[in-house]
């Protein structure tokens, strides 16, 4: 299984080293190709596409979704499938699920080498210059999940 890391820094989610995002769709499956990283193409038919594959981040695993609109990255979602929601599924209950969401939030604390920036019920947010990482969890679809979003304007000014 790949090794998930971040560049803070630059704004960077890495996959064994190798900078996976923030990328335009067609570069993204080029890397992966190049470095052997299987990744799963999930086409619809609108301008939202979706990309995913799976890593590890310390102890925890991941499903690793890239969303793209226009060919353009808007996210990353690494679902996380274990914990209270792999015991119970849909019958987990919202502070199952908050507590799961804790857990990840405090691996990112760890990875990170610092404390959220802004902590709510359901999410707990880092934020840097370039965007942020988040653990949030999802109530209706019990599902929790570390998400990376990048202020598009960022880029464009470097």
């Amino acid at each position: 299984m790949k090794k998930v890391s971040f560049d803070t820094k630059n704004g960077y989610l890495l996959l064994d080293g190798i900078m996976m995002a923030p990328l335009n769709e067609s570069e993204l499956i080029k890397i992966a190709k190049e470095n052997n990283i299987e990744i799963e193409d999930n086409k619809t038919n609108t301008y939202v596409h979706n990309l995913s594959t799976c890593g590890s981040l310390n102890e925890f695993e991941f499903g690793i979704n890239f969303t793209f609109e226009n060919y353009c990255m808007k996210s990353v979602w690494l679902s996380w499938d274990e914990g209270n929601t792999k015991k119970y599924g849909y019958n987990t209950t919202e502070n199952q699920l908050i507590a799961d969401k804790n857990r990840l939030a405090k691996l990112l604390a760890k990875v990170l080498g610092k404390n959220p920036d802004e902590i709510k019920k359901t999410f707990s947010a880092f934020n840097f210059l370039w965007g942020n990482i988040s653990a949030s969890t999802s109530i209706q679809s019990a599902m929790t999940s570390i998400g990376i979003s990048w202020n598009m304007h960022y880029f464009h000014t470097q």
